[in-house]
């Protein structure tokens, strides 16, 4: 046997090297060693329950709760529109508006918004709101963006929240913008651009 430090030929039960002295075992600590040997913490499977249990309690307690869309109302409005025909860019300002028709107030309204473009063409289509722009539609491929509502709604209140949509490609076309529930397929309130 040899040491792993200096390399000298050491007898085979050694705990010092006669040559460097230093310790050849394991560096072991009484308490750890006390603490492995009640616990039979030498073996994996304490330590894969230990893993499991700590995954579990972090799926529980980060499981967003659904959210309750049966209190609200939707609807998408336009303000104005600000076309440049000669640049292929269409642009209107909408607002999403949603009613609170429960008794107690509401936010943190989890959704997604999500764009088709007919026919299928390239094109380009951003939701810009205020501080934030998404792209909903890359090279005539769709995306959806999840938003959460943060602004709280008072019970039977109103509330407006403001966003512009830019299409860029060439017209004809018709575009429809949808207002999802989050990971759900229903649609709260749709706006259809078409020019």
């Amino acid at each position: 046997m040899f040491c792993r430090f200096c390399g000298a030929q050491i007898i085979e039960d050694s705990l010092f090297c006669a040559k460097c002295g230093k310790r050849l075992g394991r560096k072991t600590h009484p308490r750890v060693e006390e603490v492995v040997a009640r616990y039979r913490l030498n073996t994996p499977y304490p330590y894969f329950g230990l893993l499991l249990a700590l995954c579990l309690v972090w799926v529980v307690t980060t499981r967003r709760p659904s959210f309750d869309y049966s209190k609200t109302k939707w609807s998408i409005e336009m303000d104005r529109k600000t076309d440049t025909p000669a640049d292929n860019i269409y642009r209107e300002s909408l607002s999403i508006v949603v009613e609170n028709t429960g008794a107690t107030p509401l936010h943190g309204i989890p959704i997604e918004l999500h764009a088709v473009i007919e026919p299928q063409k390239m094109a380009d289509v951003v939701a810009v709101f205020p501080g934030d722009r998404e792209l909903l539609i890359e090279g005539g491929q769709s995306h959806s963006v999840a938003l959460v509502l943060s602004d709280a709604i008072a019970a039977g209140a109103k509330r407006r929240y403001a966003l512009d949509e830019i299409v860029q490609t060439q017209a004809p076309f018709k575009v429809t913008l949808r207002v999802i529930q989050d990971n759900a397929k229903v649609v709260l309130a749709d706006h259809i651009t078409e020019r």
